[in-house]
């Protein structure tokens, strides 16, 4: 028993001695390497990655660049950062400092794609990218304003900037609204946070095919920040803004005494259209108050609608860092809008929250853990919005919009009672409250599979639950004549007429949609190659309920409640609806020698939407780069640093157009039959049932080129692109019986392209040792045509002469089959006529009536066809659609020291504008609009019998209901063709020194302010200055734009 005992010690003192000695030769045969990474300008690079070659032994600089890493003595070390080359470094030592140079061609950027990320090196498809740095140096109302002039072939167009619907419209090359995805969810955009975005992509191509069904129009992907791998602790930043708005143009309407001209002119007579107290003298042309012999100024209904100048404040502040393994990001923000309305009756409030947090359990096993929370409130006076604006443009001069006693609401002065000031008040017209409440969370699980080496599996469940809540009260009130006159004090305020009636309505809509998914990405180096595959399954299920109520004349409002309303004429529905989608996603890309790169996606959809026959749609694409700056024949030549070759070509969906149109509906109509006495519900078709109708497809095909030069100097991207949209839904354009009983139901029929191209240039420079500078121009060109479109196209084969002419003609003029889709038709002008004798003399009969309805002033239009006579084989293309066909835009930037100053341009060309009713030079002959002040000046004159004795650019006043039928075809007198180039932003900073922020404790300081839409220059002519060229609807009856000024602030700590 000793001799086993003894022996056993003897074993394990071995043992422990040679674990002693290799423990200690390996302590020994490491040393401590520390330094400090900077860039080539000395600034420090904080989060650099520094790896120990051929190990997991690293770590990342510190916030002041700082390291420190135990290796091996013979180790060598990779430093890498976003943005920079990789460098390795075998000379190491205690007191390190290494200088990574900038990656001039970007190569080594990540990109974010479709359920994944790549190099910029590797991307196949066109695929363009926003930085969070970009998206925070310019101020802006929406998100959505943020991606102007960013992206070549993305056309932003801000239509107006009422709080609360305030978006940018967003369309890749000109398509429909594309898909916005935020963090794997499909959101509104314009809704985000900017301070918490880390980066856009912007899916142009087959890149998109990726997301299938829903992804025809392009894919806008946006990349929440995350934790950082920055080492233990967190860092802190605040970002505030304080912005002054004020509309880009305001109406100027006519001032008080030409409004006496005009009524003199038109022949309604100043005694019938103003107040008793006013009275016009026609020796002097002047309106004056007959009560006390003065002058009357008159009134600007706008001006006082308005107010010259609207607060903005928008607050962020956020947590960055890691403790424990856990890295997070967390941020709460604030923005609060007043709109420009005078009596600030219209507030918009949005909070957010965002939490995102990444937990590594094991080297294998990880989680990623997102939440997102934000509530929008709309407090406003109860009025719609386009009703307020016809009525303002009928705001007489002579009329005041508030009177002396302002509890008595005033009117326009039109004969219709309404009140545009009073309808922006709260305690005269109600109140609207809209409040949106959306919490998105997102859950997923990672394993590393380690026995097979590449394999990664993500098992995930994202939500979206949104919950709308709107309550609208109309108050009803009474509007008053004020007249002094006809007495003083109360007498002097005459009922006029009510406006609406009081009510109360609730409308509640619940939406909740579910996203659960499985992903599987395989990752395999090769010698010369490199292989990495990805597969998706994941499935929706949204459901909405929407529920409404409505009961007039409540008791009271200082209990506006439905409960405490009137009965009799209560109303409310709801309606519920459900819909699911299941997905298959397969992508392989495969890099030999890193210079040929392939790609291929296969995408499969079905939706609840269509039938079992017609529910699954495959939507493949493929792709191919050639990386030519690596060919051997370009090693000699340093000019390129890169030019990539891309080709693509993909199939993408649509199942938004139609919404289980395969099954037999029925509608309840408005309205009651009775049957012995008793009152039922209207019940009436739907129509016919399609069981075969099924997706809209989009094929798209483009080639790319990109390229950089002299190390960055000189950048650029094309891109030519194709898109072919086919299977687009159309009623059959056939005759059915009129007993039929039902019509036909909607099919798969019409099918459109759109061609065009993106360039994006990029030059950076410096001028001196201390300035440096970029220029970022851009430009695209997008237009579609109808290729085949369900119509009534008449023969032109097998008929007479005569007919195979007028077919010819018709088929010219009405249908589209192989046309341009944005035609606008009308007749081309020669001017207007300028007396009796010229319309008697007219050769072409213009009214089909021998020009006897004709007067001065009418439109002369051209016989296209010289046959003598005026219709519609006469019209003509006369100019392109609302949407611009040219986008183009300039990012400048310059640094010097502490300063920056940065400038985008943005502009666009090859669309038209309509200019008709009040906002133009046919609102001198409006009974009720008041015309632009510049109309009336450029107005022709008339002497006593009629004829023009001063010819100005436009018609005279000759009747007052308004265009004249002649004047009311569409024709290129009113419609000019639009271009327009804008300095949409500018931004002046400082950063302030470390020297200062040191002593406050602080990281970091920037001060700035900035602009936006501050100049325009237009082709509009006299209408340049009254009309926004961004709007393109009647821009005195819509929201302004506005400019803004901001004063802002961002600290790190």
């Amino acid at each position: 028993m000793y001799t086993m005992k003894n022996t056993r010690f003897n074993l394990l003192s071995l043992l422990l001695s040679f674990t002693f000695l290799f423990v200690s030769i390996n302590v020994f045969s490491q040393e401590m390497v520390s330094g400090n990474v900077s860039d080539a300008e000395g600034n420090p690079l904080p989060g650099v990655s520094i790896v120990e070659m051929n190990t997991t032994n690293g770590v990342v600089s510190d916030f002041d660049g700082n390291f420190q890493l135990t290796v091996d003595s013979n180790a060598v070390l990779v430093f890498s950062y976003l943005g920079f080359l990789s460098q390795e470094v075998s000379n190491l030592s205690s007191s390190m400092s290494v200088t990574l140079q900038e990656d001039v061609s970007k190569l080594e950027e990540v990109v974010v794609v479709g359920y994944g990320s790549q190099t910029k090196k590797t991307l196949t498809g066109a695929v363009a990218t926003v930085n969070s740095e970009a998206l925070t140096l310019k101020p802006a109302q929406n998100t959505s304003e943020l991606l102007m002039g960013q992206v070549a072939g993305l056309s932003t167009r801000q239509s107006g900037a009422l709080p609360g619907a305030d978006f940018a419209t967003l369309r890749i090359r000109n398509f429909e609204a594309p898909l916005i995805i935020v963090d794997g969810i499909v959101a509104t955009f314009g809704q985000v946070d900017p301070n918490d975005i880390e980066s856009i992509s912007v899916l142009k191509d087959g890149a998109a095919s990726i997301y299938g069904a829903r992804a025809g129009n392009g894919v806008i992907l946006v990349t929440t920040k995350r934790g950082t791998d920055r080492g233990e602790g967190a860092k802190f930043a605040y970002h505030g803004t304080s912005t002054w708005s004020s509309p880009t143009v305001t109406p100027n309407t006519l001032g008080v005494h030409d409004y006496g001209v005009l009524l003199e002119e038109n022949g309604l007579g100043f005694e019938n259209e103003a107040p008793g107290y006013l009275s016009w003298d026609a020796s002097r042309k002047r309106v004056y108050n007959n009560l006390t012999g003065e002058d009357f100024a008159g009134f600007d209904w706008y001006e006082t609608a308005y107010r010259d100048w609207t607060p903005q404040k928008q607050h962020n502040i956020s947590a960055r860092g890691r403790s424990k393994g856990i890295g997070y990001f967390i941020s709460v923000g604030f923005t609060d809008t007043e709109s420009t309305f005078r009596d600030a009756d219209y507030t918009h409030e949005r909070y957010n929250i965002r939490t995102n947090l990444d937990v590594n359990f094991t080297d294998n096993l990880s989680a990623k853990v997102d939440m997102a929370y934000y509530q929008t409130t709309i407090d406003r006076a109860n009025f719609p919005l386009v009703e307020m604006y016809n009525r303002l443009t009928t705001g007489k001069p002579t009329h005041r919009p508030i009177y002396p006693d302002p509890s008595y609401p005033s009117h326009a002065g039109s004969a219709t009672p309404y009140s545009p000031i009073y309808m922006l008040r709260k305690d005269t017209a109600g109140t609207i409250v809209e409040r949106d409440n959306n919490l998105r969370g997102a859950v997923s699980l990672t394993y590393d599979v380690p026995f097979i080496p590449g394999l990664e599996a993500t098992a995930s469940l994202n939500m979206e639950s949104q919950n709308e809540w709107n309550k609208n009260i109309v108050k009803q009130f009474m509007m008053y004549t004020y007249d002094p006159s006809v007495g003083d004090g109360d007498a002097a305020y005459i009922p006029f007429g009510t406006y609406r009636r009081d009510n109360i309505s609730v409308n509640s809509d619940r939406d909740m949609e579910l996203l659960p998914k499985l992903t599987l990405t395989y990752e395999k180096e090769f010698e010369n190659s490199e292989l990495k595959a990805l597969f998706v399954a994941e499935s929706t299920s949204f459901k909405r309920d929407y529920m409404m109520a409505s009961r007039t004349d409540p008791l009271s409002f200082e209990a506006p409640y439905l409960n405490y309303s009137s009965e009799a004429e209560k109303d409310n529905a709801e309606i519920f609806s459900e819909s699911a989608r299941s997905s298959y996603v397969t992508r392989v890309n495969y890099s030999l020698k890193d210079k040929y790169l392939f790609e291929a996606i296969v995408r499969a959809d079905a939706t609840a939407r269509y039938s079992v026959d017609g529910r699954w749609g495959v939507f493949p694409a493929l792709s191919f780069g050639w990386r030519i700056s690596e060919e051997d024949f370009m090693k000699d030549n340093t000019s390129w640093n890169n030019l990539k070759l891309r080709l693509s070509h993909g199939i993408m969906g649509n199942d938004a157009v139609s919404n289980f149109d395969f099954l037999t509906g029925y509608n309840i109509a408005n309205g009651f039959y009775l049957f012995g006495g008793n009152p039922y519900p209207i019940i009436s078709s739907a129509g016919l049932a399609n069981a075969l109708v099924t997706w809209e497809t989009m094929a798209i095909s483009n080639i790319g080129l990109d390229g950089t030069l002299w190390d960055g100097a000189l950048g650029f991207e094309l891109d030519i692109f194709y898109r072919l949209r086919e299977d687009m839904l159309a009623l059959p354009d056939s005759d059915i019986p009129f007993h039929f009983g039902a019509s036909l139901p909607q099919t798969n029929l019409n099918s459109k392209d759109n061609r065009g191209f993106d360039l994006m240039l990029k030059h950076k420079g410096k001028i001196g040792s201390k300035i440096t500078y970029e220029v970022n121009p851009m430009i695209s060109y997008s237009r579609g045509k109808f290729v085949k479109w369900e119509e009534n196209i008449l023969p032109t084969t097998g008929v007479d002469e005569a007919t195979l002419q007028a077919n010819r003609d018709y088929n010219y003029r009405y249908t589209n089959t192989g046309q341009w889709d944005d035609r606008q038709w009308g007749y081309t002008t020669n001017g207007f006529f300028t007396t009796q004798a010229q319309i008697d003399a007219h050769p072409i009969d213009q009214d089909t009536a021998g020009n006897s309805t004709l007067i001065v002033g009418d439109l002369i239009y051209t016989d296209q066809n010289g046959d003598g006579i005026i219709d519609w084989r006469d019209q003509t293309p006369i100019g392109k659609g609302g949407m611009p066909k040219w986008n183009f835009s300039a990012w400048t930037s310059a640094k010097w020291g502490n300063w920056s100053i940065d400038a985008l341009w943005q502009g666009a060309s090859g669309y038209s504008i309509n200019f008709t009713g009040s906002g133009s030079w046919q609102g001198l002959n409006s009974h009720q609009a008041i015309p632009k002040q510049f109309v009336f000046d450029n107005r022709s004159l008339v002497d006593a019998n009629g004829d023009i004795s001063v010819l100005r650019a436009f018609p005279p006043t000759n009747n007052t209901g308004g265009a004249t039928t002649n004047n009311n075809f569409g024709n290129d007198f009113a419609r000019l063709s639009t271009t327009y180039l804008r300095l949409k932003t500018l931004n002046v900073s400082f950063n302030v020194p470390k020297s200062l922020t040191n002593r406050l404790g602080i990281d970091n300081a920037q001060i700035y302010v900035g602009g936006s839409n501050l100049i325009t220059f237009d082709n509009l002519g006299l209408f340049s200055g009254q009309h926004d060229p961004e709007i393109t609807g009647a821009n005195d009856r819509d929201y302004p734009n506005v400019k803004t000024v901001t004063t802002g602030l961002r600290i790190g700590f």
